[in-house]
């Protein structure tokens, strides 16, 4: 619901004029139409006259005069807006504490973009089903399929896909590891369709495939879309439990390196050297995730950066 924010002379008129169905937030007298304004009333009972405190004989009484809103308590860049992904807002687009945290969409640091459907686990939330060719596309956009937007690559050719891996990261034998395979191959054409389809949505500390590090600077990488068979999730909670965010290797061509100036996957804060607003990529806004609507309704804040909206 808008409010209808008035304040003259120390009297709250808010709900009298909000009851002429409000559509924005207006000052009295300057966008009701016409450029009259209400006569100063006295906020002691003492009818027209002076303004408040102006009347010895009427002091205002502290008690019955409200405090001001609380600005801090008002986002610099407005309310949260929903975000849409694929025509719906998902669980990190629309506005709500979907896993009671204290935190909401961008702000929480297991939402990787507006098509994540899980504000509690570090997923994309749209299930990615590994299928017979073990192949993946894009993990950040609209779909994880098998390949359809030019950007993808196989779990085949992951060398942690063997045995004694456990056939990490799907943990398939039918995706046991095969590197002679032309889809290990990055060529030109796809390395191209993965830097301009699927690196701008790609969260800071992770490749295209959902391979991210985790802990930063560590060398260690997780698949996101590890699931096991009672359907638990990875999470931040758990990234350094194999058993519950499988191992994988990143993608060199297609893969955004966490740098010590910029928040990543697992890295909400930065050094103190970095001195404030995170870094991001030549003619990308830098954004705070905390504040809504931080990018405008054409962007997500993601690791501290304004990303387009997958398309």
């Amino acid at each position: 619901m808008l409010r209808l924010d008035v304040w003259r002379t120390g009297l709250w008129l808010g709900p009298l004029v909000c009851s002429l169905a409000c559509s924005e937030s207006v000052r009295l007298g300057e966008n009701l139409g016409g450029s009259a304004s209400l006569p100063p009333v006295s906020t002691a009972g003492g009818g027209a006259g002076g303004a408040a405190g102006d009347n010895p004989l009427f002091p205002p009484d502290p008690a019955l005069v409200p405090a001001p809103p609380d600005a801090s308590l008002v986002p610099a860049n407005g309310p949260c807006e929903p975000v849409s992904c694929g025509g719906r807002p998902q669980q990190c687009g629309n506005c709500r504490d979907d896993d009671a945290d204290g935190r909401i969409d961008a702000n929480d640091p297991e939402c990787l973009g507006p098509c994540d459907d899980s504000e509690g686990a570090l997923f994309s939330g749209i299930d990615v089903r590994v299928n017979g060719s073990c192949r993946s596309d894009c993990y950040f956009d609209l779909n994880s399929g098998s390949g359809d937007d030019g950007c993808n690559w196989s779990f085949r050719c992951d060398p942690l896909s063997r045995a004694e891996s456990d056939y990490s990261p799907t943990g398939l034998l039918m995706c046991e590891y095969d590197g002679s395979l032309a889809t290990c191959q990055m060529d030109a054409t796809r390395t191209s369709a993965c830097q301009t389809g699927c690196l701008p949505l790609t969260p800071n500390g992770c490749d295209c495939f959902g391979c991210c590090e985790l802990p930063t600077g560590s060398g260690q990488f997780i698949w996101l879309g590890s699931q096991n068979l009672d359907q638990t999730h990875c999470e931040l909670a758990t990234s350094a439990d194999p058993a519950q965010c499988r191992p994988c290797t990143p993608v060199s061509d297609c893969q955004n390196d966490c740098q010590e100036c910029e928040l990543c996957v697992g890295k909400p804060e930065l050094p103190a050297s970095c001195g404030g607003a995170p870094a991001c990529a030549y003619g990308v806004a830098s954004c705070d995730p905390r504040e809504p609507g931080a990018c405008g309704s054409l962007h997500y804040c993601i690791t501290g950066c304004c990303v387009p909206l997958p398309r």
